[in-house]
């Protein structure tokens, strides 16, 4: 049994962007499908679909933070218990390669920053500049907001409580930033499971910023039962460890797997999260609080679908009908 979930974000995805969205999706399940004899394989590949793409916000498409750069986030998880990921990556168009990398070739899990951009220049990723122009003109408009509030043009001297509630405020009343985000789970013929994330965050966060997606548990969960990968607001999903709130809760509490993936979303804030999820029996569920969740599928019988979902789902879906 082969199967292979993935998502293009959770948010406020604008309609006119689903045709792309959707289309990003089918490339990376074909991606992703190619290399489904090994979990970890199919994994990898269509997730650094999704980040080539420069359609989400990951890789090549990942938002900018405070200063106009990319700082991106990414972490594989497998379920015979590696581990590997980057945090606060720059100048690369496949984040998730890279934390590939740290799993199988360096003796730790997480490297961040520099530590992270030397060992991608090691491990043979060349620098790419990663400023997609739609997510400039995004940046330099919300930018030039807080400019007018008399905040200094850069923020280098801006870091003041009251300056940080104004920022809070922006990005707030702006959830179509906070949608993007990629993941994908994915189970192969001899029962290995694998999820993965990747992001780029969320547009002008502070520097240095960790989102949930790369840290394990919270945005990114696999074990030997099910793996999960998550996409909203950062924050808040590490705050509530949301990924390993659906192992825990199909587990500990003997639920279902739409039923735990559903009740771990409602346990949040609205409007704040989504998620797909696999376990070992082939069984999936994607579940979300906020307007669209972009979901993809490889459904039992092989065929690619795809979807952006236009209103909150809570449990989740467990076969082809509920598409």
């Amino acid at each position: 049994m082969q199967r292979l979930i993935l998502h293009g974000g959770a948010g406020n995805i604008p309609e006119s962007r689903f045709p792309e969205v959707e289309r990003g999706l089918r490339e990376a399940l074909a991606a992703g499908q190619a290399r489904l004899s090994h979990a970890l394989d199919a994994v990898e590949a269509a997730i650094a679909s999704m980040e080539s793409s420069g359609i989400y916000d990951a890789g090549l498409g990942s938002v900018l933070n405070l200063y106009g750069r990319a700082e991106m986030d990414a972490l594989l998880m497998t379920d015979d218990g590696r581990v590997g990921g980057v945090i606060g990556l720059p100048r690369t168009e496949n984040p998730i390669r890279v934390a590939r990398a740290v799993m199988e070739s360096s003796p730790h899990v997480l490297l961040s920053g520099r530590g992270a951009e030397r060992f991608a220049r090691a491990m043979g990723f060349p620098p790419v500049k990663v400023r997609a122009p739609r997510r400039f003109q995004v940046y330099e408009e919300l930018k030039a907001r807080l400019v007018g509030k008399g905040t200094e043009a850069e923020g280098r001297r801006a870091y003041t409580p009251a300056w940080f509630e104004e920022l809070r405020r922006l990005v707030e009343a702006h959830p179509e930033l906070l949608h993007g985000t990629v993941g994908a789970v994915a189970l192969d013929e001899k029962g290995r499971l694998a999820a993965g994330t990747s992001t780029g965050g969320i547009t002008l966060k502070l520097e240095g910023r960790v989102s949930d997606s790369c840290l394990p548990g919270c945005g990114t969960h696999a074990d030997r039962r099910l793996g999960v990968s998550c996409t909203g607001t950062g924050e808040v999903i590490v705050r509530h460890q949301l990924a390993q709130q659906v192992a825990r809760r199909a587990e500990e509490r003997g639920l279902a797997l739409d039923r735990a993936a559903g009740s771990a979303v409602r346990s949040l804030p609205r409007g704040t999260a989504g998620l797909i999820a696999l376990d070992r029996k082939g069984r999936y569920a994607w579940a979300h609080n906020t307007r669209n969740l972009a979901v993809g599928l490889l459904a039992p019988r092989g065929e690619p679908v795809v979807r952006v979902a236009r209103a909150p789902t809570l449990r989740g879906a467990t076969d082809r009908s509920s598409w």
